[in-house]
């Protein structure tokens, strides 16, 4: 009966050219890289979120049996990796393909350790760093929002439980080849937003010329706040004023990779009105502000301009935060914690 039937089937694809196959064979194809990225990074928060909770719950200083107790800082960090868990739910349900993410290793809810949970935090942001290099657009931009948040978070853990400071992912930017030549006339704007606005337009030449723009208004910012912070302050921001100049060249570069005029040096900039009493604040806060403008190059670029973008993503939040302002749990994104949805219910024990 099988020789039979193998038969019969033969003779179908000989006659037809195509093998017939049963109705529902689509829902055996692959799911999309960036959604399983997304759910890996769902399941390492989540798996994160309850070694957390756990670190949070043994003694009143957070530390398991064993370890010394004192301020553990830990509580900032399950309400950071609530909200990345939830802006990483599924936006729809229905028959999903995605198969289920393994937890990170490390983040293990067997009592964890201090240690072994600021390497698995750290580890979860060197990798969603690095999804987010091959995603889709919102997609990287979420990814590397959340990774970069982590890695600022472990390394914040680190310094208040006294543990060596994570490994910081390194910078796999290079330095990018303009092609031989470019057109006479691109017929892109290259108006930037003013400080603190989005870009007019959605699109890389934007974006690219919102980050100039940024890199432009730092530089003027640093000059001006050498002459009013103290010794030490004013050596750390001569060595961050290094750094921007820097990253505008590299911007610079960018748009010259891709033919895009990027916005002129203009004469002055506008700086807030506390800058004079508060140099190191306003400092922090403009940091902070560029952190969008990262956020949207990620999002609108590819290969290594968002690579660029990421890195640059990253040392403008570590900045921001060593300058006292906080990051929170999505680095350049503006979501609303309201609008998150809520965290399924764990199910219930047999």
């Amino acid at each position: 009966m099988k020789a039979v039937l193998l038969a019969l089937l033969a003779v179908l694809v000989l006659g037809t050219g195509a093998v017939l196959v049963p109705r529902d064979a689509g829902s055996l194809q692959a799911a999309p890289s960036s959604e399983i990225a997304r759910a890996e990074a769902l399941s390492s928060a989540e798996a994160l979120l309850g070694s957390a909770s756990l670190l949070e719950g043994t003694t009143p200083g957070g530390a398991p049996a064993g370890e010394a107790s004192g301020g553990n800082g830990i509580s900032d960090t399950v309400m950071l990796l609530t909200r990345q868990a939830q802006a990483l739910l599924p936006s729809s349900t229905p028959e999903s393909n995605t198969p289920a993410a393994s937890p990170s290793p490390g983040a293990t809810q067997d009592r964890p350790t201090r240690a072994g949970f600021v390497s698995a935090l750290s580890s979860s942001a060197s990798r969603r760093l690095a999804d987010a290099v091959n995603a889709d657009g919102g997609m990287a931009r979420l990814l590397a929002a959340v990774g970069t948040a982590q890695l600022l978070e472990s390394t914040r853990l680190a310094a208040t439980w006294g543990l060596p400071a994570p490994a910081t992912p390194a910078s796999e930017s290079t330095a990018p080849t303009p092609p031989p030549s470019c057109p006479a006339s691109t017929g892109t704007s290259t108006a930037a937003p003013t400080s603190g606005t989005a870009p007019a337009k959605a699109d890389l030449p934007a974006a690219l010329a919102a980050v100039v723009s940024s890199e432009q208004e730092s530089i003027y910012a640093y000059q001006v706040a050498l002459t009013k912070l103290d010794a030490k302050a004013s050596a750390t921001a001569a060595t961050w004023l290094g750094r921007h100049q820097e990253l505008l060249r590299g911007a610079e570069a960018q748009g010259r990779l891709h033919c895009i005029a990027t916005p002129p040096l203009e004469a002055g900039y506008r700086l807030p009105a506390s800058f004079a009493a508060k140099p190191a604040l306003a400092l922090g806060s403009m940091e902070s502000s560029s952190l969008t403008a990262y956020a949207d190059l990620v999002a609108l670029s590819e290969g290594q301009t968002r690579q660029w973008a990421i890195d640059g993503l990253v040392d403008a939040a570590k900045r921001s935060q060593a300058w006292g302002a906080p990051v929170g749990p999505f680095a350049g994104l503006a979501i609303d914690n309201a609008a998150l949805p809520p965290l399924p219910s764990p199910a219930p024990s047999r």
